[in-house]
């Protein structure tokens, strides 16, 4: 009995050391296991990081290589935006100021060849009263049909006036010099604004 014994502790011991064994076994396995799938998580995050600051160093070339086109688009951007403020004030400018050159070409293509033209002013008697477009001039007497060349003179400016021009009057006509020989017609024509 004391070798049945001796042999069911031997057994047990066995048993445990075996049992011990694979324990260990399976717990270093298990350690192995994890330390690969450790390196290869690393190996791969190396790996996609790697890829990451290749194409970063990729993107920081071309910023680098079109920073001259940026800059060059940057200085258009600001000439535009100053050009854009000098249009909108030139706009706001033109609205409150007298476009000249329209009603100068007006009275130019109206102008019968013996009248001369003496002045060319505007007139307004206070800030609410219409602007008065004013045209002096005067005619030779010695010239026969002096009125008829004013007469025409207004006719021409009556149908050229378009949109410059509300309306047309003779304001005032009178002959001046000492003789026969040295009297000028002159004459004052007001033209009223359009209001714009």
């Amino acid at each position: 009995m004391i070798e049945i014994n001796l042999l069911k502790k031997r057994q047990q011991q066995y048993y445990q050391r075996v049992f011990l064994i694979r324990v260990i076994l399976i717990y270093i396995i298990g350690f192995v296991c994890v330390l690969i799938l450790a390196g290869i998580s690393f190996l791969s995050n190396r790996i996609a990081i790697n890829s990451i600051l290749t194409s970063i160093e990729q993107y920081n070339q071309k910023i680098k290589s079109e920073y001259g086109v940026v800059q060059e688009l940057e200085k258009y951007k600001n000439q535009m935006d100053e050009i854009a403020k000098k249009l909108f004030l030139a706009q706001e400018e033109c609205k409150k100021r007298i476009l000249w050159g329209k009603k100068f070409s007006i009275v130019i293509g109206s102008l019968p060849e013996k009248i001369w033209l003496g002045k060319i002013s505007l007139n307004q008697a206070n800030k609410d009263a219409s602007k008065v477009f004013v045209i002096e001039g005067y005619i030779n007497s010695e010239i026969s049909g002096t009125r008829k060349y004013l007469a025409d003179f207004m006719d021409n400016l009556k149908k050229n006036s378009g949109a410059e021009f509300s309306s047309i009057s003779l304001a005032e006509i009178k002959n001046t010099g000492k003789s026969p020989k040295e009297q000028i017609t002159t004459f004052r024509i007001e033209c009223m604004l359009k209001e714009k």
